[in-house]
């Protein structure tokens, strides 16, 4: 299925070369920050007991429930394909290869001043193809935007649970391959000439529509203890730094 989706993606980039105006390739480094992803109702089942005594409960009764925000990082490589200028601006077709660790979620739970915090470090491979606009301000400065979807394939999840200073690690049982999933990202940017290319500040938004699902094994045995079920909603903002080089 991966090596599919490699082949695919590689016989669109040749494609596109072959129409484009010109041509931006670029890299860039970027800081995750999960505002808004939720855990789904398995995991909120399992840890947040504030639900009346006929539903089922979760492991901390009375334990009050904070949801915050998780941080990560990761590098892109890009090539933006310019189809069709108007004006001075053009419009133009951009994949993208992604890498990002520390997807997630955090939450924290606390009941008479006893804390648990959690946290879900997911690593993906994030795949989008954004249709984009960009703009000249002047000779040495540019801005631009994007909106496109992307498929985004989870490789593996650390579940870290802090209870008072006692750290708990999920790993090797909780398996996440089965999964891929599907967004949509909202990208504005700007670019600085420096040298023979430019500087790139970015700013993007990535919406999953799909949840990552999770299945997880007993330690001991080996048996299934959670099958296929959905565990989060990545909602994260993403700022990049980073060089392209206009052809």
């Amino acid at each position: 299925m991966k090596k599919l989706i490699a082949m695919a993606a590689a016989l669109a980039v040749t494609s596109l070369s072959a129409f484009a105006v010109d041509i931006t390739v670029g890299a860039r480094g970027n800081f995750n920050m999960g505002i808004g992803t939720s855990p789904e109702t398995y995991v909120r089942n399992t840890f947040d007991d504030t639900k009346s005594e006929t539903e089922p409960g979760g492991l901390l009764e009375g334990f009050s429930w904070e949801e915050g925000v998780n941080f990560g990082g990761g590098f892109s490589v890009y090539a933006n394909f310019g189809m069709l200028n108007i004006g001075k601006g053009s419009f133009g077709i951009q994949p993208e290869f992604d890498m990002n660790f520390n997807n997630g979620y955090h939450f924290k739970t606390e009941k008479d001043d006893v804390y648990l915090t959690g946290n879900s470090f997911t690593k993906t491979i994030d795949i989008p193809v954004l249709f984009t606009y960009t703009y000249p301000v002047m000779d040495s400065l540019s801005i631009g935007g994007g909106i496109g979807s992307y498929f985004s394939i989870p490789l593996d999840m650390d579940l870290v649970l802090d209870t008072d200073g006692h750290i708990t690690k999920i790993s090797d049982d909780v398996d996440i391959s089965s999964s891929l999933n599907f967004g949509i990202a909202f990208d504005v940017n700007g670019a600085y000439k420096l040298g023979p290319g430019s500087i790139v500040l970015d700013l993007r938004y990535m919406l999953d529509l799909t949840p990552t699902r999770i299945t997880t094994k007993n330690k001991d045995n080996g048996n299934i203890t959670t099958d296929d079920v959905k565990s989060f909603t990545r909602r994260a903002l993403t700022i990049g730094l980073g060089y392209q080089v206009k052809f």
